[in-house]
């Protein structure tokens, strides 16, 4: 009986082996013809699936760069496969590494970097209208069901313009520190014509909550100062209590 099961196990270990072997040389240029979404439209592809490049990336019709990627076997095998990538466009870069769970259906980002103009990007990512420096640097970002379940990092934009609002605003800063529970991060102004203080709070799948003390910062345009007495509550001196959130599901 003993040696019967450690066959078994040993067929079942060289079919899994066998497996990995072949999905190793798998084309990356016909997985992106078979698998990819139709918004996302890689050309100039080199390599397989685990280690390749792309000499384009166009998400919703926007050109995002250059891709390049390198997977480890041994985190396939553990059924949590992973890639370093990174993305290089003129005006910026982004890279880290993806781990995709194959159980649960989370999705992880680690060690990532970027350099992004706001306004380059498709208008699935930011509004249309909107535009700014951003950077970022996420130690851990944990998606399940698309949905941010942790988040350990912080970001800057600067020059920030959004749509309705006429003059550009910050520079601001977004950060996320290690906690148990939901993540919850503060939002700080770093100058600017507009200070900020304020957290947001993704307490549960597709809801968040956002509040910041609003006053006017260094140097503020009139425009500015009388466009805050309309905005949230009046909490005197200028200042303004201003709250969003999701609808509750």
């Amino acid at each position: 009986m003993i040696v019967r099961r450690r066959l078994v196990l040993l067929v079942a270990a060289g079919l899994l082996a066998a497996l990995i072997a072949a999905a190793a040389h798998f084309p990356a240029r016909v997985a992106a013809a078979w698998f990819a979404p139709p918004a996302v439209k890689p050309w100039g592809i080199e390599g397989s699936i685990w280690s390749g490049r792309a000499a384009g990336l166009v998400l919703q019709g926007q050109e995002l760069g250059a891709l390049s990627w390198d997977a480890s076997l041994l985190s396939a095998l553990a059924l949590q496969p992973a890639w370093d990538f990174g993305l290089r466009r003129p005006d910026g870069f982004a890279e880290g590494r993806i781990q995709v769970g194959l159980l649960g259906g989370r999705l992880g980002l680690e060690d990532f970097r970027a350099a992004l103009e706001l306004g380059t990007l498709p208008r699935m990512v930011v509004p249309e209208g909107t535009a700014g420096q951003a950077r970022i640097e996420l130690e851990r970002l944990a998606l399940r069901d698309g949905w941010p379940v942790e988040v350990v990092g912080w970001a800057t934009v600067s020059e920030l313009e959004l749509p309705g609002v006429i003059l550009a605003l910050g520079p601001f800063e977004f950060r996320f520190e290690p906690q148990e529970g939901p993540p919850v991060g503060r939002i700080t102004s770093l100058g600017g014509p507009l200070a900020v203080d304020g957290r947001i709070e993704l307490p549960a799948p597709r809801q968040w909550r956002f509040s910041a003390e609003l006053a006017p910062g260094e140097d503020p345009p009139r425009e500015l100062i009388d466009g805050l007495k309309f905005v949230g509550e009046d909490l005197g001196d200028g200042r303004r209590r201003l709250e969003l959130g999701s609808e509750p599901q």
